[in-house]
Parts: structure tokens; sequence; C-alpha cells
């Protein structure tokens, strides 16, 4: 990759925000967070069918049972984590969820209500970004390494090389975009995360301990450059510069306004290149803060509310009401049958 013409990545780096966000989702906690998620979408989307009388129409029936497949599928790699240390089924098991968007909308869901779809949507893209999340954080230990080990042949192969399918630069964005999907939230200050530099490798070489690494350009003082979740067993990959690429302008090919400023309507895109490095292991704190506590809570009509807050059901339109805890759920009459409550990812108050 040429870079002669890209401009430097000169951002500030916080390695205590980025080692904990890696360690964050790559943690069992957040593991079952992403199948909880799958399991509420399938809830949500199966009382919907259930409440229009839709059940054998199409092939909704069909999406309602995969995301309870892909439920059961985050555990079982849960499983291989817990029992042999192996994470690369993972990368599918949540790959797959947050990759079915267009299977889903191809069926028909006009018959939800408005109400209805902004919350389908809002659940689904709440576990895409959670699912999709953990798998970018396990992808560069697919095939990064063993391209490096055959750097000097792969040929065309080395814009694959050179591309981090990982976490690229900070990870700031990330960990806001989570928090705004209610999946995590971060510790102020972030723990520290002691580097040892007994415990270093070259990229190629069999990852020795499952974790975050750094490389050693970033102790050198670069900010160019990234850490990485690497899996112990498979080859390391190398470490990637990162650069801003050349402004885009996405809307080159429809017609605009005379004095529109290309500048404001173009974004830019990180790029990077593989390059050599040394490698050195981030220890993770003795207490990790997990997932946000209220990302599970769901509450039956007649039940104690379990939290101060904003709450919905599907069981009815426009249903979002403030609860004290303590206070009993309501039953909502309607045609769902029992009144399911959730917890409203958007705490915050109601517009006037």
């Amino acid at each position: 990759m040429s870079v002669a013409n890209l401009k430097p990545y000169g951002t500030p780096r916080n390695l205590d925000q980025d080692a904990w966000f890696l360690y964050q989702t790559t943690s069992i906690a957040y593991y079952e967070l992403c199948a909880h998620l799958c399991e509420e979408f399938a809830e949500l989307y199966n009382t919907f069918i259930t409440g229009h009388g839709v059940h054998g129409a199409a092939r909704l029936d069909y999406w309602v049972s995969r995301y309870l497949t892909h439920a059961e599928n985050i555990r079982r790699g849960i499983g291989f984590i817990k029992n042999g240390g192996d994470y690369m089924p993972m990368i599918d098991f949540l790959r797959a969820p947050s990759t079915d968007y267009r299977g889903l909308v191809e069926q028909p869901l006009g018959w939800m209500s408005e109400e209805q779809r902004k919350q389908w949507d809002r659940a689904f893209h709440r576990l895409s970004y959670a699912c999709g999340t953990g798998s970018e954080t396990l992808r560069n230990n697919e095939a990064n390494g063993r391209l490096w080990l055959s750097r000097g042949s792969i040929g065309s192969n080395q814009i694959y090389l050179d591309r981090d399918d990982s976490h690229v630069g900070d990870s700031s964005d990330a960990i806001r975009y989570a928090e705004e999907y209610g999946i995590m939230s971060h510790p102020t200050p972030y723990p520290r995360h002691p580097i040892d530099v007994g415990v270093r490798v070259s990229p190629g070489t069999p990852c020795p301990r499952t974790g975050v690494w750094v490389p050693k350009q970033w102790l050198d003082g670069a900010t160019d450059f990234s850490l990485a979740f690497c899996v112990q067993g498979h080859p390391m990959q190398p470490a990637y510069q990162v650069y801003w690429g050349k402004p885009l302008d996405v809307w080159a090919d429809f017609p605009m306004p005379d004095d529109d400023d290309v500048e404001e309507r173009s974004i830019t895109l990180t790029e990077t290149r593989a390059v050599d490095t040394t490698w050195y292991f981030v220890s993770q704190p003795t207490a990790q803060t997990v997932p946000a506590s209220n990302l599970h809570l769901r509450c039956e009509a007649g039940q104690a509310c379990p939290k101060s807050g904003y709450w919905i059901t599907p069981s009815k339109s426009g249903s979002r009401r403030y609860f004290q805890q303590g206070t009993p759920m309501p039953e909502v009459i309607s045609d769902y049958g029992s009144t399911i409550w959730q917890w409203d990812s958007d705490q915050s108050d109601p517009k006037l």
C-alpha cells in the first residue's frame, strides 16, 4: 500500500481504554449478553407474530427459530472457550446474527404497527452491534498471522494482509456507540492494565497467551497503531499502522447543487498496512467491569419493578412509562397474552 499521500493518524491514545474494551468484548459475560439479546429479539418478534395471527405466513417463524439457534450457538461457543480456550468458533457464531438483516427484511413486515416496527428495529440493531463488535474483536485471528508468514509470496493477497479486520485505532467511538445501545458502561477512570515486558512475541509466532497485546511501536510513543486480542496457539498477527485515507465523496454520482461543499459531504476512512513488531502482553486487571446490569431486565405484570426507570411492553403501542422500584408492574389487556415489561435502553426523559 502506498502511504505517500495519506494523512498520519495522530489521534491521542489511551491504552487502558482500548485494552478494557477488548477484554470486555471477549468476556464470558459479554457473550452471554449477546446470546440473551438474540433470545430477546426472537421473543419480541414471536410476540408480534402471535398478536397479529400471522404464524405460518412466509418464513416469519423460521426467523424466530433462527435467532433462538443463534443464541444456542453462542452458548455453545462459550462452552468451547471455558473447556478448551477455543475462541475461533465464536467468530462466526457472533457474525451470523449481525449479518442476517437482509433475510429478515425480505419477509413481509407491513403487518406490524409503527411502534412495533420501531421496537423490532431497536432490538435488532442492539443485538447486531453487540454481536458484530464481539466478532470483530476476534477476526484477525482467522488468517492474518498465516498471511504474515507467507508475505513474500502472497502477491495480490497483500491487500488482505494489510487490512486490519479488527478494531482500528482509538476505541472511544466504539465504546460510546455501545453505551448508546445499552450494551456496556465504562468505568471512570479506566482500570490500569499493566504491561508484562517479560512476555513478548513476534508476528507469525504462535501466541503464547490469550489476551490483549500491544506493539512495541506504541510503547515507543507512536499513536498510529492498534492493540490486538490474540488467541493462544494461533500465529500472531502483524502490527497495523493506521492512516487517514483520501476523502471519499459519497454523493459523487448524484446531482448536487452547484454551491454544495464537496469537503463537507465527503467522509474520510482509516487505512492500514501490516508491519513487523514485537508484541508485549497487556495484563487484565483483577476487577473488570461487566456489561451494564440493567441489560437483562424484564418483568412480568404483577411482579415488583426491579429498577426505577422507563419500561416498555410489546403488548401496547406507546407503552413507555416510568416506574419506581418496588411498584407492581401493571397488566395490559391485549391480544398478546401475558404482559412482559422490558427495560428501555433509552432512559432519557420524554420530549415535551
